[in-house]
């Protein structure tokens, strides 16, 4: 039953890229060895295509945590992906996220946060959103644990236009206050496999629910080493009031290399 479910892991690995609203940091801060210091993963990315010109892409993904005294965490997420299509070489994506975490208790963290995403590949130009945020465990056991989390955050957007306005208005802007709610959770399935899945709540104060942007996440890892995984992601963005015309929901498949330290 493992071998197949490997090989059916292994034959995600072909990334399908597109870009996303919501970086999820709930599926990557799920849990920190205390024992460590410095610790985290790095997931590489290669994808080369013959085309009319040859195409490149290479992705990297770091998920960076600073442990202090024990209860304060400094956690570094990012991710940079570069694109070449014959001798043009262009940053195609990617994003920045930096939080704060204070441990209240020993079930409940408060974080503040800011973060900058950019996916030109699908027209938003640039992203930026800085908030407080707050999660409690719900269950802690040896194979699971789940988190509910709210906070509330400001977002400004910046999204090209695919066609422009009567008056060449080329991009559309938005400056507004969110809330957020999530819950996630994360099981050890036997000894090598893990899952993790998400699912997040965002919307103005106002408009709760008719422009609303929800999202859902899952990554699942076979852990071949102690240091060493093959991780898959998903990832579910659904807007209903996207600011641009343009599609409102996006998907995300992607797999590869997870390297611990």
């Amino acid at each position: 039953m493992n071998r197949s479910l490997l090989l059916l892991f292994l034959l995600l690995l072909p990334p399908v890229r597109i870009g996303a609203q919501m970086l999820f940091s709930e599926n990557m801060t799920m849990s920190i060895d205390s024992a460590k210091t410095l610790q985290g993963t790095i997931t590489p990315s290669l994808n080369f295509q013959t085309e009319k010109e040859n195409a490149l892409t290479f992705k990297n993904s770091a998920n960076i945590n600073l442990l202090i005294h024990r209860d304060r965490v400094v956690n570094l997420l990012n991710k940079f992906e570069f694109s070449s299509y014959g001798k043009e070489v262009t940053l195609s994506g990617g994003y920045i996220h930096g939080e704060y975490r204070y441990l209240l208790d020993r079930a409940f963290e408060v974080y503040p946060y800011a973060e900058s995403q950019w996916a030109g590949s699908r027209g938003m130009v640039f992203k930026f959103s800085s908030g407080l945020q707050s999660r409690y465990r719900l269950v802690h056991s040896p194979s699971t644990l789940v988190f509910a989390a709210a906070g509330l955050f400001y977002e400004y957007e910046e999204w090209e236009r695919a066609t422009p306005t009567p008056h060449g208005v080329k991009n559309a802007y938005s400056h507004r206050i969110k809330n957020h709610l999530s819950v996630s959770v994360n099981s050890k399935l036997g000894e090598n496999w893990e899952l993790t899945a998400t699912a997040i709540h965002q919307a103005t104060p106002d408009t709760y629910f008719s422009k609303a942007r929800f999202g859902a996440a899952v990554d699942l890892k076979y852990h071949i080493t102690s240091a060493i995984g093959l991780r898959g992601t998903y990832r579910l963005i659904y807007d209903t009031a996207p600011i641009v015309e343009v599609r409102k929901n996006y998907t995300l498949v992607d797999a590869g290399l997870d390297i611990s330290f």
